[in-house]
Parts: structure tokens; sequence; C-alpha cells
């Protein structure tokens, strides 16, 4: 039987409790993305710059999903959090006002 480390388990919350859980699980995500992106053999410097260029490429792609497509990316944000369709009423106004060709 695998035995689940301290973090995951459910403890008392003092002051210090839940920063340290979460720093744990913080460590742990950190050491999966490493792997998962193959950085953990790199020196820190580089790591920093592919994290960089991964996080650019994902903000690019979100960005223009957002400024080209902005009725898929709609529905894939109401897809995806039920609750978001007021808070996103507004942003979709300005979006589609702020596309409107005005010609005289």
């Amino acid at each position: 039987m695998v035995q689940q480390s301290s973090y995951l388990q459910p403890s008392t919350m003092d002051s210090n409790g839940w920063r340290e859980t979460w720093k744990k699980r913080w460590d742990l995500f950190y050491l999966k993305w490493q792997i998962y992106s193959m950085t953990y053999f790199l020196e820190p410097w580089e790591k920093c710059l592919v994290n960089a260029f991964i996080f650019a490429i994902l903000g690019l792609l979100i960005f223009s999903s957002y400024a080209f497509l902005p009725d898929y990316t709609r529905k894939l944000v109401y897809a995806f959090l039920p609750g978001a369709h007021s808070s996103l009423s507004d942003l979709d106004l300005d979006h589609q006002q702020s596309m409107e060709l005005k010609i005289h």
C-alpha cells in the first residue's frame, strides 16, 4: 500500500500550518512542472528563459483567441466556468463596441 505524504493529510490549521501545507504543495507542483517541461536539468537562468517563453506563447494564444475568435472563446469560458456569464458580459460588450467599423 502506498503511503501518502503528510501534506495531503488533513491537519490542524494553526498560524503557520496552512502556509507550510501550501508551500509543500507549491514545491510539489513546481517539481512536476520542471519534470514535465524538461527544465529540471537546466541552469536557473535557462529555466527562467524557457519558462518565460512558454508563458509568453500561452499568453499570446489566450489573447489572440479572445481577439480573433471571441464567440468561440466565450463558449469555452462558459463551458468551463458556468458562473462567468455575468462577469464576462461587460467585457463582451466592450469588445464588440471596439470591433465595430464606423463607416460614414
